[in-house]
């Protein structure tokens, strides 16, 4: 099958976007299961993997009867390979990979098993593989939001929410640039800079960069590189109004001067009464209400994440 996704020792792998929350609630597993369904809708091939192992419910969303299979059965070695976990939804191009029979011990997988799951995941033959994220910032789903090729942040126009996602991001660019600290002299010249942290001004991860590049350049740079490549994605749920609308936005700038990354604003999501219903007939809103405005906001979302501005669908 011809993949989108990366070459990766002979295998073309399938593109992996991780769809995560600061908090519960905020409707991740809704905008992952209809944008999954919307590139299935254009044929492009998808997984959708249940990663949300401590309350695992995407398959309701899909209308997929829960599945005898799950992740736990590949986890604890009971099939061989992820993609025999996988089963087939309503929709075509679209299967679906269930966490719901997760045990306790397989919600807070071990590193090593976390690992492997990663791995596999860059292994399936799809072109799409959406992961629905867990709630918080755990290190597992600040992993598994790193590995993807696009990390997505949902938030709704609420003050907690919005604490939590920041709280979210810099939890996850904290650890993106943990991984610059493998690298020789990056952790002593962040070290130095903090026990100076008053006197140099330090007040930002933005700062801190700074002033290691004029401690130590080729750490600097490091811890630069690791930066530039985190760029998270931002949706904005339930927007009521022309201030939730403009949300996005607001994070966004608040990042770059905070933090010095670049936050891609995917869009809004206005709140819309053809989600319960369509909840309650255990439908897709894309499927169940295609001219809603959830349907026509989730379309735009992944025209935006593709890149692709002109062609309809």
């Amino acid at each position: 099958m011809a993949s989108l996704g990366t070459e990766m020792n002979g295998h073309i792998r399938p593109r992996i976007w991780a769809v995560g929350g600061g908090k519960g609630g905020v409707g991740k597993t809704v905008i992952t299961a209809n944008s999954a369904i919307s590139l299935a809708q254009q044929g492009k091939s998808c997984i959708a993997l249940d990663l949300d192992l401590g309350g695992a419910n995407l398959h309701t969303v899909l209308g997929v009867p829960d599945p005898d299979r799950s992740l736990s059965d590949f986890l604890r070695r009971k099939v061989d390979t992820l993609s025999d976990t996988m089963v087939p939804t309503p929709y075509p191009n679209l299967h679906f990979i269930s966490g719901s029979k997760a045990l306790l011990e397989i919600a807070n997988p071990k590193f090593s098993q976390k690992e492997k799951l990663i791995r596999h995941i860059n292994t399936l033959d799809v072109d799409y593989v959406l992961l629905d994220l867990g709630a918080g910032s755990s290190f597992n789903t600040l992993d598994f939001f790193l590995s993807a090729d696009e990390g997505v942040l949902v938030v709704l126009p609420e003050p907690t929410s919005v604490e939590n996602a920041y709280h979210f991001i810099k939890a996850a660019f904290y650890r993106r640039l943990k991984k610059a600290t493998r690298k020789t002299g990056v952790a002593e010249a962040i070290d130095k800079a903090m026990e100076e942290k008053v006197a140099r001004g330090i007040q930002s991860p933005r700062t801190l960069i700074k002033n290691v590049l004029q401690i130590n350049p080729e750490a600097g740079h490091a811890l630069e590189e690791e930066a530039k490549s985190f760029k998270p994605n931002i949706i904005v749920n339930q927007a009521r109004k022309r201030d939730d609308q403009e949300l996005g936005n607001d994070i966004v700038q608040a990042c770059h001067d905070y933090f010095g990354i670049s936050v891609r604003n995917l869009g809004h999501i206005e709140e819309d009464e053809s989600l319960k219903e369509a909840v309650r007939l255990r439908r897709a809103v894309v499927d169940a209400f295609p001219v809603s405005s959830f349907a026509r906001s989730i379309h735009s979302i992944v025209r935006n994440l593709l890149g692709v501005r002109n062609y309809s669908i």
